[in-house]
């Protein structure tokens, strides 16, 4: 697939850098399918373009091409197949990791992804999580920290 279906929401000014952000709402069912167009996690190192077109009136309401949407039968990939800089933003989103770096390594750090984010840059000594997939002692340091948080999650469980 190639396309994805968004209804255009709202834009954000960056002043500082002379752009402004374009959000684009996509329905919740069709996410992996814009993911997949977009690439993945946004790579600060690698920009990728992309074409914006609208649709004619009336197309957001044609029946969906069954030749393009995503197969519900479609396996998820693998944590360990997913670059370390997307496992990362992952588990910054994840409540259940922010706590675990509160409790072990960045206390009072991880009260939000942000933050979360600034304290894996921290273990891990890179400016950005981009770089957990170009630096190899970054990246087994990240390896190391998410196996430190599985073990954590595992005994959580078995005292809960």
């Amino acid at each position: 697939m190639t396309a994805f279906k968004a209804v255009y929401s709202d834009f954000k000014l960056v002043k500082t850098r002379g752009v402004i952000q374009v959000i684009l709402e996509v329905p919740i069912e069709q996410s992996d399918a814009a993911y997949e167009v977009l690439g993945g996690m946004p790579q600060p190192s690698k920009e990728r373009w992309f074409a914006v077109a609208a649709l004619a009136p009336g197309a957001a309401d044609a029946k969906p091409n069954p030749e393009v949407q995503p197969r519900p039968d479609r396996a998820k990939r693998d944590w360990r197949d997913l670059p370390a800089s997307q496992q990362a933003a992952l588990r910054c989103n994840d409540a259940t990791f922010r706590a675990f770096l509160n409790e072990t390594q960045c206390e009072g750090w991880a009260a939000n992804d942000g933050l979360a984010a600034e304290c894996i840059r921290s273990i891990c000594r890179v400016a950005s999580r981009a770089e957990l997939d170009t630096n190899h002692k970054a990246r087994v340091i990240w390896h190391q920290l998410d196996s430190q948080y599985q073990a954590w999650v595992a005994k959580e469980r078995v005292g809960a």
